[in-house]
């Protein structure tokens, strides 16, 4: 049974929680492989910033969003975005290390969410 610090935490970053379980569900139910999974998942989250999660999860966070924009932006002759970070980058990694994104994604809703492991 939660505390109620618990179950405030939980309130309190309901949105990132929300956004990411959409996440998860894209990244079960797109078709494609991982990396146009990952690309359709971000849509589902573009949104949330640092100040959605927890102290604890932030580093988490960030280290997503790092691996997911590595190459930054394709530009276009006048210097304009032509391509997304995320869609520049996916269309540069490896299908391994899109599954590993996708697990962090995993990892960071299951702690977010305060779900446990089953035993």
């Amino acid at each position: 049974m939660k505390g109620p610090l618990q179950a405030r935490s939980c309130r309190r970053h309901a949105y990132a929680v929300e956004k990411l379980a959409t996440a998860i569900r894209c990244l079960a139910t797109h078709p494609g492989d991982v990396r146009e999974r990952l690309i359709a998942a971000h849509l589902c989250f573009h949104t949330l910033q640092e100040r959605d999660f927890p102290p604890e999860h932030i580093e988490k966070w960030k280290s997503v969003m790092k691996e997911l924009t590595k190459f930054g932006p394709l530009l276009d002759y006048k210097g304009e975005p032509w391509r997304g970070s995320v869609e520049n980058t996916m269309k540069k990694v490896r299908n391994r290390t899109g599954v590993k994104i996708a697990e962090a994604i995993y990892d960071l809703y299951w702690s977010l969410s305060e779900n446990t492991e089953y035993v």
